[in-house]
């Protein structure tokens, strides 16, 4: 049992050590809660829509430090059968959040149909977030 209690508290040690120097991004957004701790660093979701004109998109958490900047981007997919390329990236939702402020996204962004991309910008940030978007079963 002293063994295990030492254990724990050298992890403990370290786990902060190495988060007060480098910082900690846990987790995968859309498929898992995403644990940020002092990190500048980067996630995304991306879903392509074939039924539906819209993505729904829920994003909550806290930022207790830093900031967080939110992106939904949309682009119309090439089509084979006109030989049409792909449209540009169109910015159709984009925010910043800073220390102390509450996401709280809950809505569809309307496009059209194709490639949508959820993009979450951490900057310093510390906070636990969680993005759910449908699977692409499902649109």
């Amino acid at each position: 049992m002293r063994g295990f209690l030492t254990f724990l508290v050298i992890a403990a040690i370290v786990f902060f050590a190495v988060g007060e120097t480098h910082g900690w991004y846990l987790g995968i957004p859309s498929h898992t809660p995403v644990f940020v701790y002092k990190m500048t660093a980067s996630g995304q979701a991306s879903r392509q829509t074939f039924n539906v004109d819209a993505l729904p998109v829920k994003l909550t958490g806290t930022v207790r430090h830093g900031s967080v900047e939110v992106k939904v981007i949309f682009q119309t997919p090439e089509s084979f059968q006109s030989m049409k390329p792909a449209g540009p990236d169109d910015t159709i939702f984009e925010q910043t959040y800073s220390k102390g402020q509450r996401i709280a996204i809950d809505r569809k962004f309307e496009g059209g149909k194709g490639d949508y991309t959820v993009v979450l910008n951490f900057t310093d940030a510390t906070g636990l977030f969680r993005l759910v978007v449908p699977n692409e079963n499902q649109l």
